[in-house]
């Protein structure tokens, strides 16, 4: 399937909803199967999705067809693998947060009355150190990181709201999230 070169045209302008609509129809399957089979959850795909068509509506305003430089299947195929690598790259570096934050916690299970004493103890540690770090965060910052970390939410969607880039979301995110872990280390006790 090639995309013919008219669709291309017409999607160069953001406000033709109609070229647009078209172009989603198209693609949007393609890429969904394809973060699927790549081993991405149905959620996980959906925001791949996002963040594909995040990263292609600025780049098809200035996107020229010029076949003898390649197909354009080749190029979307290229942001697409490039979503799923940050994707994949993102997920590596929760994973191993959790699986640290398990390990450290494992004395938790002793009983049900003292592990809900230490659920709620680490609960309240995590609740100080949001409040410290928000205190002390600029208010778009914060929006970042509630948005993408606390709320889940896609970081296109978030960026879209706070008028930044996706890479702004991804960056005060994480860096809010490191001073989070900072705050909550130095609020616990060492773990034995």
């Amino acid at each position: 399937m090639d995309t013919h070169p008219s669709l291309i045209r017409r999607v160069r302008d953001n406000a033709d909803t109609v070229a647009w609509g078209e172009f989603f129809s198209i693609y949007q399957p393609l890429i969904l199967a394809y973060a699927r089979k790549r081993g991405a959850s149905e959620h996980d795909a959906a925001d791949i999705v996002q963040e594909v068509f995040a990263r292609l509506v600025p780049a098809m305003a200035h996107f020229e067809f010029n076949a003898e430089r390649g197909r354009f299947r080749t190029w979307l195929w290229s942001v697409t693998h490039n979503a799923l690598v940050d994707w994949a790259r993102r997920r590596a570096t929760r994973d191993r947060a959790e699986r640290v934050w398990a390990d450290q916690n494992e004395f938790l299970a002793e009983s049900d009355e003292s592990s809900d004493w230490y659920k709620m103890y680490h609960s309240r540690i995590l609740q100080v150190a949001l409040e410290r770090v928000r205190a002390s965060t600029q208010p778009l910052t914060w929006a970042c990181f509630e948005g993408r970390i606390l709320a889940g939410r896609p970081a296109s969607e978030v960026a879209s709201e706070a008028g930044v880039s996706v890479n702004a979301v991804y960056v005060n995110a994480s860096r809010l999230l490191s001073r989070v872990r900072e705050e909550c280390s130095e609020l616990q006790e060492p773990v034995k």
